[in-house]
């Protein structure tokens, strides 16, 4: 049987150990990457209850700093919008609790971390845009009259993201079982 002491430094030690892995899975954002000239979706998803049509205050900004689209109220607001996001972002309020939007007409300026804040919920999501040119394509190069489309699909995420959260979490239990049985 353990000492009062004991169990109290065990204690402290898995709080420790809870902190810096609750730290490390708050630094943990989504990559997306996309193509100059493409459109790429930008997810921002809240879904654990239904907001009221005043709760959905939903800010994106590109590096902290500009504004790339606000929903006030439920509603889309484009006056503080950054001139460079003007006329390029679609939004998807028809779907209850999808703040996603789409940034069309990609370039390499794009490329950065993007966030999306809900206050009311205290919801700040966090992802960062890859923007990369073309792949040249040999097939379409070699046969000038080809028709096929060589832009490729870019609204899809990096799996290299995912798998670094779940291999997070995986340590975090594994973790915990380390400290129950300690």
């Amino acid at each position: 049987m353990r000492s009062l002491e004991a169990n109290w430094k065990h204690n402290v030690i898995c709080w420790v150990i809870y902190l810096l892995f609750l730290h490390l899975i708050d630094k943990v954002s989504l990559e997306v990457s996309g193509f100059v000239g493409d459109s790429v979706l930008l997810p921002c998803l809240y879904q654990e209850r239904e907001l009221k049509p005043e709760e959905i205050n939903v800010f994106w900004r590109y590096n902290d700093s500009k504004n790339v689209y606000d929903i006030i109220k439920g509603n889309p607001s484009t006056d503080k919008q950054d001139a460079v996001f003007k006329g390029r972002i679609k939004n998807f309020l028809s779907k209850k609790g999808d703040f996603s939007i789409v940034l069309s007409n990609l370039m390499v300026t794009d490329a950065g971390q993007f966030s999306c804040d809900i206050p009311s919920v205290e919801k700040d999501s966090k992802l960062t845009l890859h923007v990369k040119a073309h792949p040249t394509m040999s097939t379409t190069a070699s046969n000038p009259n080809s028709t096929s489309d060589t832009r490729s699909c870019s609204m899809k995420s990096q799996p290299e993201g995912i798998a670094t959260f779940l291999t997070v979490v995986l340590e975090f239990f594994l973790l915990h079982f380390i400290c129950v049985l300690y």
